[in-house]
């Protein structure tokens, strides 16, 4: 399109979205036909030009909020509707919440934790540009696939530091390995050792959880396999946070199975202030309940129904 007729696009967009003039009033001032101006305007939103959002967060459940923070030691709930009964369109409403929080969090030179996973992938593709300098985006746990899997793992970190204009680091690494002996070696390597040094000064994190089960990412990525997923699941386990796995309690369920993680300790991302914890599903309550318990989270993005739920379950 020639840099004339992309004006054009552009003008009979902001005077339809913007200054609210018909189609009609339109067409008389470009001199061009009603159909053409439909056209245009259709056109312009499949290519891009134009992006309608709907912003709906006058509908946050402060009421479910107030109840979550009674039952839990978080700061604050933001609370998504169900507007379609659509998984995937609620998915993205709660990451559109909190993508349009997240500058709130972050501070010129500070460090950005960021996770992987399906939730965060989803976020990575509605985040904004946030105006900052000097942050550090890191990895929180390693990425690397031992299966034929994409975690997107890289893919986000790029997201995160392209967002705020930053730096992101790497840890190039499973985010579990066999034995402990290899994990222990792999965080002298100088650039895993790096970021997990940098985990100790991250303000904000963003992550989420996902339950012990088949399917899920750390299955198909081959960093546990049917033996480990019923050990686990027999001897407590529930589900896991930044590849951690935590019992009931948010707690670690096993210390010699924690230690083969690549990635920043559950106890480290306990200290970070801004813990952001992204959920979206019904189908998380009792990990979600676990992580809020053991005190994963300070900011707690979720839909209402699984808001719902987590209070039903967990009653005061």
């Amino acid at each position: 399109m020639d840099t004339k007729k992309m004006a054009q696009v552009i003008r009979i967009a902001k005077m339809h979205y913007e200054l609210h003039y018909s189609q009609l009033e339109i067409a008389e001032k470009e001199g061009i036909s009603k159909s053409s101006v439909s056209r245009i305007l259709k056109s312009a939103m499949n290519d891009g030009i134009i992006e309608v959002r709907i912003k709906d967060s006058i509908l946050y459940n402060s009421h479910m909020e107030e109840e979550l923070i009674k039952r839990f030691p978080i700061k604050r709930a933001v609370i998504v509707p169900d507007m379609v009964e659509n998984p995937q369109i609620l998915l993205q409403d709660v990451c559109a919440a909190l993508a349009e929080d997240l500058p709130r969090y972050l501070k010129n030179d500070s460090v950005l934790g960021v996770a992987w996973g399906h939730s965060l992938t989803v976020l990575a593709k509605q985040l904004p540009k946030i105006s900052r300098t000097g942050i550090s985006v890191i990895q929180l746990t390693g990425g690397f696939s031992r299966a034929v899997y994409e975690s997107d793992a890289l893919e986000i970190l790029k997201k995160f530091t392209e967002c705020v204009g930053g730096t992101g680091y790497q840890i190039p690494a499973p985010a579990m390995v066999d034995q402990t002996f290899i994990a222990d070696a792999l965080k002298q390597d100088s650039q895993i050792k790096e970021v997990l040094n940098m985990a100790d000064r991250c303000e904000t994190a963003v992550f989420s959880v996902g339950n012990l089960e088949r399917p899920s990412i750390l299955y198909e990525m081959g960093l546990i396999n049917q033996k480990d997923y019923m050990d686990f699941s027999r001897r407590g386990a529930i589900g896991d946070c930044c590849s951690h796995f935590i019992n009931k309690n948010g707690e670690i369920f096993d210390p010699e199975i924690d230690a083969r993680v690549v990635g920043t300790s559950l106890d480290t991302i306990k200290k970070i202030p801004n813990k952001l914890l992204l959920i979206s599903g019904n189908e998380k309550i009792d990990v979600i309940s676990a992580a809020l318990k053991g005190g994963l989270c300070d900011s707690l993005y979720i839909d209402a129904a699984a808001a719902k739920s987590v209070i039903q379950a967990n009653p005061l």
